[in-house]
């Protein structure tokens, strides 16, 4: 009787723990430090909705980031990316600017204008499959001091391509 019930147990905490996805946004407020900010850089994810693959222990969400000034000649101040979870954007991650420069291929954190920049590698890689929303985001200024911001989301899933 006691592996009876402790086989349920295990399978119980298994679905209840194992695989869980975040919630999906849907209206929710922006983070605050991007609510009063002009939108002037374009951040784009592909693909935009992206499945896990397994290599080994490990899964793989292998995806693209590029971003873009149209408008002028900016400074990336701060970049990062946060996680949708318990109904808002909880932030996940600031990253050091020279990782601007390593992952993206700008130069002392400059985005030419009209010049893309995108990190090919730019993969979430796990030990547990879930799915879940991040958004990244980019705060840069301009050569007349205006501060300049552009994000984007990405829905990374825990539907598995290789079984």
């Amino acid at each position: 009787m006691k592996i009876i019930i402790t086989l349920i147990l295990l399978v119980f905490f298994q679905f209840t723990f194992g695989q869980g996805d975040y919630d999906t946004p849907s209206n929710e407020p922006l983070p605050v430090k991007l609510q009063n900010l002009k939108v002037g850089i374009e951040v784009m994810h592909f693909p935009k909705e992206n499945n896990p693959i397994k290599i080994k222990d490990k899964y793989y969400w292998k995806h693209i980031t590029a971003i873009l000034s149209k408008e002028s000649d900016l400074k990336i101040i701060e970049f990062g990316a946060y996680l949708f979870y318990n109904k808002q954007w909880n932030l996940r991650k600031s990253y050091n600017l020279k990782d601007l420069d390593t992952n993206f291929g700008t130069e002392n954190q400059i985005l030419l204008q009209g010049q893309p920049y995108v990190w090919t590698n730019n993969w979430r890689i796990g030990n547990q499959l879930f799915g879940g929303w991040a958004m990244w985001y980019f705060i840069g200024i301009n050569d007349n001091g205006e501060i300049i911001c552009g994000y984007e989301t990405i829905n990374t899933t825990s539907k598995l391509l290789n079984k």
